[in-house]
């Protein structure tokens, strides 16, 4: 019997829609954002790697929105004022960049760019609409040319960058930009955001990846099918009197995301994450109906469950075998499989590894997998689910 130990990535990839239905712009760019500085490199690093494989979970309105940006239809006020000659921003445009344009990480996004910096220490650490107009006489056209530029530089990922020689030498170039070199820039962020779904379709047609899918806007399908369902897990939530009740718009939900999923990828997918890992035994029927044979959620989902809970060392180690294993259920849909992610394990990607050196990080992630490797009496019989937002990883 194979004594390797499973270990399973599921990277979840989500936005909200964004699209004002009245105005037809974005109100929001992280769409874009993500795209240029996530969505791509995330998958595209496994091909060097083919032996490894991941599972990324697409959610259909983020997929729409995507493809909206890549055909360069998308509109959104970030786009519109970067696009904007610099000398022609008006007052409370430039009130607005000084405000939210230096929405990225200061430590690992900013800093490293001295004219980024010099402009954000120019600002001041507030971006207090009436401490930002106070600063604003301290800023030139030059000044708001070089914040267009920069704050969409850094949102593309350092690994496209480095491989593009215009990227790169606009990156090393650090400020004094021009107006045809912002244009040039806001052109590679359409044509990068264009290779994000092919490149996920390529990966899954090599059987590098597995993609998922949810629920097409990202509901909470416990509480379309029964606001109700709340009070299972938390019997003292306060709920609203008319009670809620929509299976039908749920079972609406999974099969907009199916056929969104199969138009795209020209197959139905295998499994999908239910919005916010949530999950009740009403939805079960529907999405195995609907052809789905796996879910994932967390881990509290299956304590709660079992009414057993999951014990943990000081250092956050489980040693309760029970969480590293698939549950099939049987419901009048079929049968659906579910998997259970190690919180622990996944928040420790998703929040602390990123502040620690990269080899410590690593080799603390090995030991975890060891141990519960060392506890299993049949390690190939089993499956670690490590489950987070891929956005930020």
């Amino acid at each position: 019997m194979d004594n390797k130990l499973n270990v399973a990535f599921l990277w979840h990839m989500h936005q909200p829609l964004y699209k004002d239905p009245l105005t037809g712009e974005y109100t929001l760019p992280w769409v874009l954002f993500h795209a240029t500085k996530d969505y791509y490199d995330m998958a595209a690093i496994l091909e060097e790697f083919p032996d490894v494989h991941q599972t990324f979970n697409l959610v259909p309105c983020l997929i729409e929105q995507i493809n909206e940006y890549a055909s360069g239809k998308a509109r959104d006020k970030y786009g519109r004022l970067s696009g904007k000659k610099a000398e022609e921003l008006g007052a409370e445009e430039k009130v607005f960049m000084l405000q939210f344009f230096f929405q990225a990480n200061w430590e690992h996004m900013i800093r490293p760019l001295p004219r980024f910096w010099e402009l954000l220490r120019k600002r001041g650490i507030s971006n207090d609409r009436d401490e930002v107009v106070h600063s604003l006489r301290y800023f030139s056209d030059q000044d708001f040319l070089d914040l267009q530029v920069l704050y969409n530089l850094v949102w593309i990922d350092p690994s496209i960058r480095e491989k593009d020689q215009f990227l790169s030498a606009l990156y090393s170039k650090g400020g004094g930009y021009t107006e045809e070199e912002k244009a040039a820039l806001l052109r590679k962020q359409t044509e990068i955001a264009g290779t994000v779904i092919p490149k996920y379709a390529e990966l899954k047609a090599k059987g590098i990846i597995e993609v998922s899918t949810s629920p097409y806007y990202h509901p909470i399908l416990p509480l379309l099918c029964d606001s109700e369902a709340a009070r299972e897990a938390m019997p003292g939530a306060t709920l609203p009197k008319a009670r809620f009740r929509h299976p039908e718009d749920a079972r609406e939900q999974v099969r907009r995301g199916l056929k969104l999923f199969k138009d795209t990828f020209g197959a139905m997918p295998r499994g999908m994450w239910p919005s916010e890992g949530s999950v009740s035994m009403d939805i079960l029927p529907i999405v195995a109906s609907e052809g789905v044979e796996w879910l994932a959620t967390d881990e509290e989902i299956l304590s709660n469950t079992l009414r057993r809970p999951i014990r943990r060392d000081h250092m956050g180690n489980c040693y309760d075998t029970f969480l590293y294993k698939p549950y099939e259920i049987e419901s009048d849909g079929g049968k659906t499989v579910l998997f259970f992610r190690d919180h622990v394990l996944s928040d420790l990607i998703g929040f602390d590894y990123s502040k620690m050196d990269a080899e410590h990080a690593a080799s603390d992630m090995i030991t975890r997998l060891t141990r519960i490797h060392g506890m299993l009496e049949n390690p190939g019989e089993h499956v670690v689910p490590i489950i987070l937002d891929g956005e930020n990883a």
